[in-house]
């Protein structure tokens, strides 16, 4: 019985504190959700511990949408747990204990609001409860295969757990771990499925089954995964060089039409001026010279009107066209590593856990 008391006067002395702290923030939160269990907590602390159980039970058992969510309905099963075990139901205490752990399996009780007592008692009920939460994010996008989702998982206790990715129907399925998890353990997935391949669009299921002592599977949490795959792009190719950024090839020589006009000068200068200065006129070497002369300025015509290559520009021009045909095998190459990749998006949702036995 002195234990008893004790922890009577602990909630007695802990009670006003909890009063005070729920009368200053009342005003402040004028505007918030009202606390679906706050009658059945005040009666708690009012060491009224059969209304307490009472309304904590009723609020449990609310349907549709009046149901509490998670986070209200371990809180509730914790203040239950306590209640019961001031009320010396011991049995019930445990009971509503591993009910709240197989809620939330991270869930661990205050001791500046809970005696001692209380959370003896809940510590021990985490022995008998193998149960798994997992922490995921709502959404990823993994680049296969360099990529993986990480899960974070937490227990309640020590046990053995096999975690494994299924499509929607349940097979093949994908061994990610399979050992014992203490208090959290990180697992990954690389987005593939069984085979070996990326996981084609559509539903799976990641599947984290609690096993017993003897191995069997006790619960199972389950949580729905969207896959979809993403699109890559791709590098555009780089554009050749704009033909005003490169250089002329050839030339054409400027005193083509000089040398010309200098041959044809030279030719009828050797045929009239010995005619000028009384000169033999039939001389055969005179008209000899004077096609030779006006050859040679048609030839240094012809000469010149062809186009001449310029070696500076053709090596500068090659330059160009080697540096752009570098670059288009570079983004070549970069796209088919890029197709090569699968990208997939993957959704998380809310994980339901399943009783198997």
């Amino acid at each position: 019985m002195s234990r008893w008391r004790a922890a009577l006067k602990n909630v007695a002395i802990r009670a006003p504190l909890a009063l005070l702290l729920l009368s200053c923030i009342a005003p402040l939160g004028a505007q918030a959700t009202p606390d679906p269990i706050a009658t059945a907590v005040a009666a708690y602390y009012d060491l009224e511990y059969d209304v307490a159980t009472t309304r904590l039970r009723a609020a449990l058992a609310l349907t549709g949408p009046q149901r509490l969510s998670d986070e209200h309905r371990a809180r509730a099963f914790m203040y239950l747990g306590a209640s019961e075990l001031f009320r010396g139901v011991r049995p019930a205490a445990v009971d509503a204990f591993r009910q709240l752990l197989i809620i939330d399996p991270r869930y661990r009780p205050d001791g500046v609001i809970f005696p001692p007592e209380v959370v003896a008692v809940f510590q021990e009920a985490r022995i008998g409860v193998r149960a798994v939460a997992a922490v995921i994010a709502p959404s990823a996008e993994l680049e296969i295969p360099t990529d993986r989702l990480p899960i974070r998982l937490f227990a309640s206790s020590l046990h053995d757990i096999r975690v494994r990715v299924t499509t929607s129907l349940g097979a093949p399925e994908r061994v990610l771990y399979e050992g014992v998890i203490g208090d959290s353990l990180l697992v990954s997935w690389d987005g593939r499925e069984a085979s070996g391949r990326a996981g084609a669009p559509g539903r799976y299921l990641l599947r984290i089954a609690s096993r017993g002592p003897g191995g069997n599977t006790e619960r199972e949490l389950q949580v729905p995964l969207e896959v979809e795959h993403v699109r890559i792009d791709t590098l555009p190719w780089p554009d050749p060089p704009a033909q005003s950024s490169l250089r002329p090839e050839t030339e054409v020589r400027a005193n083509g039409i000089r040398q010309f006009m200098t041959g044809i000068a030279g030719a009828v200068a050797v045929v009239v001026l010995p005619a000028l200065v009384g000169a033999d006129e039939g001389s055969s070497t005179r008209y000899a010279v004077a096609g030779a002369v006006g050859i040679g300025g048609i030839v240094g015509l012809a000469t010149a009107a062809k186009p001449r290559p310029v070696p500076e520009n053709i090596a500068f021009n090659r330059a160009r066209r080697a540096e752009w045909e570098r670059e288009l095998q570079r983004v070549q190459a970069e796209n088919v590593q890029r197709l090569a990749k699968v990208r997939l998006r993957v959704r998380a949702e809310r994980g339901v856990m399943v009783e198997i036995r």
